[in-house]
C-alpha cells in the first residue's frame, strides 16, 4: 500500500531527435523541443489531457520523430492501450530518447504479458473499469467497484476532485504480477507486506488470495484511489510522507466518517519507537515506503504519518488540507505548505504531532504481518510465535490435537493457555473449537472483543458470524460476516454464511453472495 515517487524521467536530451534533421524553420523546431518537454512533463505529473492536447499538435508537426513517437506510446501506455505502446515503438531502438523508449517498452510488454486475458466490469456507477483474472476474482470485481464508487463520492468531497474519467483498476494474482506491472523487485513487495500501487494512471492492487489470511482489500483500493486523486490535484508534488499520510486517514471513508483511530498494532509500534526514540524519518521514507527493510519499518512510518495528517485534518479540516495541496502544486514546499495551513512554522508543527503521538495505549501487541501464500504452508500455527511462551506449549498442542480431530481435549489446552493472560491467537482458536462444538455462548464472548479490537481479524469475524447464524441472531452475523469479506473475501464459509443471512433478511445481495458462495464452493 504504497505510492512510490518513481517519476518519468526528463532527460536533458530528450528534445534531441526532434532537432536531428535540418531544420526548414528553426523557430518552428524550437517551438517542437519545447512541446515534446512540456507533454513529457504532463505525462510525468498525471496530466493526461494536457499531455494529449500538445501530443495532437506535435503529430502534426513533428509525428515521425522519435520523441513524438515515444510520447504517444507513453500516452497510450498510461491510457491502458499496452498493444497500441508497443506498436508505436515498433522499429526504434530501445536506448532511443536517453533509454526511455526501451522502459516503456518493457513495461508496456511486461504488463500485456499479465493482463492480456483479463476480464473486465464496471463499477456499478461507472466510474471505474476492473480488470482480473477469469476465475476466483471474478467473485469480488463488482465489490470493489462499489467500494471504489462509494470512496470516489467520499473521497472527492473531502479533497475536492471527482474525476470524470472512468479510473483502470488491476486486480493481481500474485506478488510477482505487481513487480512486473512497478518499479519494485519481488524483494520490495516480499520485505514490506507491499501489496498495491497507484501509478501510471491506474490502481494495481494484489488480490487476496494470494495472502494466506487476507488482507484489508477494500481499505486498500480507497487507499490507493487517494493517491491518484493527491496526485491529480498536486500535479504530483506531494512527497510521500504527506501523500501516505493522507491515504492512510482517507482509507475509511468509503465507509464511514474521518476519525484518527489507531490500530492495536499502530499503537503497539508507535509505542516501541518512542521508547527506543527511533522513529522513521521522513527522509527514510522517501522515495517509497516499500523501501523500507521492514513490514515493521512500513508499518510504524504508516502509522506516524497517520497521527500527523488525522492531527492536521482536526486542527484546519479539509480545507486545510485541500489548500496545502493547491500550495504544493504551485511549487510550495511540503513542510512549507502544512505549516501555512496550520498557521505555525514548521519547527512548532513538528514539536506539537510528536505531542500528539504520545497519545496510545503502550500494552497494546502488533497483529499478524501480511503473509503471501505459498505452496505447502501449514497454516494451523501460524502465529504461534507471537504467544507468551507459557502459554505456547498448550497452544501447540491444541493445534495437534485440533488436527486429529480431538477438539474436546483441544479446548481444554486453549483454555489452559488462556489462564497465562490475554492471547488472540489462542482466543480465536478456542472459539472456533467451541462453534464446531455447538458451543456458541462461549465462542461469542470469547470473538466479540477479538472482532471488536482488530477489524482485520478475518477469523474471529468469520467465528462471530457462525455463531450469531446458528443463534439465529441474523443483523449481528451480518455485521461480523461483512467484516470478515473486507479482509479475507475467498473463504466460502465467508460467502455462503453471507448468502444465508441476507436471505433470511430479505437483503437483495444474497443473490450475489450464492453465486460466490457456489463458485468459491466449486
Amino acid at each position: 500500500m504504497t505510492h512510490p515517487r518513481v517519476r518519468l524521467a526528463v532527460p536533458a536530451g530528450l528534445a534531441l531527435a526532434a532537432l536531428a534533421a535540418p531544420p526548414a524553420d528553426a523557430r518552428r523546431d524550437r517551438t517542437v523541443a519545447g512541446d515534446v518537454i512540456k507533454a513529457a512533463r504532463f505525462l510525468q505529473t498525471s496530466r493526461l489531457d494536457d499531455a494529449r492536447a500538445v501530443l495532437g499538435d506535435l503529430q502534426k508537426r513533428a509525428a515521425d520523430t522519435q520523441d513524438v513517437r515515444w510520447l504517444q506510446a507513453e500516452l497510450a501506455f498510461q491510457s491502458g492501450d499496452y498493444p497500441g505502446a508497443l506498436k508505436l515503438l515498433d522499429k526504434l531502438p530501445d536506448d532511443a530518447v536517453d533509454g526511455l523508449v526501451g522502459q516503456t517498452r518493457r513495461l508496456a510488454a511486461s504488463t500485456l504479458s499479465v493482463t492480456e486475458g483479463f476480464a473486465e466490469a464496471r463499477s456499478p456507477r461507472g466510474h471505474f473499469v476492473i480488470r482480473y483474472a477469469p476465475g476466483p476474482d471474478a467473485t469480488i470485481a463488482g465489490l470493489a467497484g462499489e467500494v471504489l464508487d462509494a470512496a470516489w463520492d467520499a473521497i472527492g468531497a473531502d479533497l475536492g476532485l471527482r474525476p470524470a474519467d472512468a479510473i483502470r483498476v488491476e486486480l493481481l494474482g500474485a506478488p510477482t504480477d505487481l513487480a512486473k506491472l512497478s518499479p519494485l523487485t519481488e524483494t520490495d513487495i516480499e520485505t514490506t507486506g507491499t501489496i498495491a500501487l497507484s501509478k501510471y494512471n491506474k490502481l494495481m492492487v494484489v488480490s487476496p488470495r494470494a495472502t494466506i489470511f487476507g488482507y484489508p482489500w477494500m481499505d486498500t483500493l480507497a487507499h490507493e484511489y487517494t493517491h491518484l486523486i493527491v496526485s491529480r490535484l498536486s500535479h504530483d508534488n506531494v512527497p510521500v510522507w504527506l501523500q501516505e499520510g493522507l491515504a492512510r486517514l482517507e482509507q475509511i471513508r468509503w465507509r464511514r466518517a474521518p476519525e484518527l483511530q489507531l490500530s492495536a498494532t499502530e499503537q503497539a509500534l508507535l509505542a516501541a519507537a518512542l521508547r527506543r526514540g527511533r522513529l522513521i524519518t521522513f527522509d527514510e521514507m522517501h522515495p517509497s515506503m516499500a523501501k523500507l527493510p521492514s513490514q515493521e519499518a512500513a508499518a510504524l512510518a504508516y502509522a506516524e504519518v497517520y497521527t500527523l495528517v488525522g492531527w492536521m485534518q482536526s486542527k484546519v479540516g479539509y480545507r486545510g488540507i485541500r489548500d496545502s495541496l493547491i500550495a504544493q502544486r504551485d511549487g510550495k514546499s511540503a513542510r512549507r505548505a502544512v505549516a501555512e495551513a496550520l498557521g505555525m512554522p514548521w519547527s512548532a508543527v513538528e514539536k506539537e504531532w510528536r505531542t500528539h503521538l504520545r497519545v496510545g495505549d503502550s500494552k497494546a501487541r502488533a497483529g499478524k504481518p501480511i503473509k503471501f501464500a505459498k505452496g505447502g504452508v501449514n497454516t494451523e500455527n501460524v502465529g504461534l510465535e507471537q504467544v507468551n511462551a507459557r502459554a505456547r506449549k498448550h497452544a501447540r498442542l491444541g493445534g495437534m490435537l485440533r488436527a486429529h480431530g480431538q477438539n474436546e481435549a483441544a479446548v481444554l489446552e486453549y483454555e489452559k493457555a488462556l489462564v497465562t493472560g490475554p492471547e488472540p491467537f489462542v482466543a480465536d482458536k478456542l472459539a472456533r473449537t467451541l462453534v464446531e462444538l455447538h458451543r456458541f455462548d462461549r465462542a461469542i464472548e470469547l470473538a466479540t472483543p477479538l472482532v471488536a479490537a482488530d477489524d482485520h481479524d478475518a477469523v474471529a469475524a468469520v467465528t462471530l458470524g457462525l455463531a450469531r447464524s446458528a443463534r439465529h441472531q441474523w443483523r449481528e452475523a451480518i455485521a461480523a460476516y461483512e467484516q470478515a469479506l473486507g479482509v479475507s473475501p475467498f473463504d466460502p464459509t465467508t460467502r455462503c454464511g453471507l448468502a444465508e443471512a441476507y436471505a433470511q433478511t430479505n437483503d437483495a445481495r444474497a443473490a450475489r453472495e450464492r453465486s460466490a458462495c457456489d463458485q468459491l464452493k466449486h
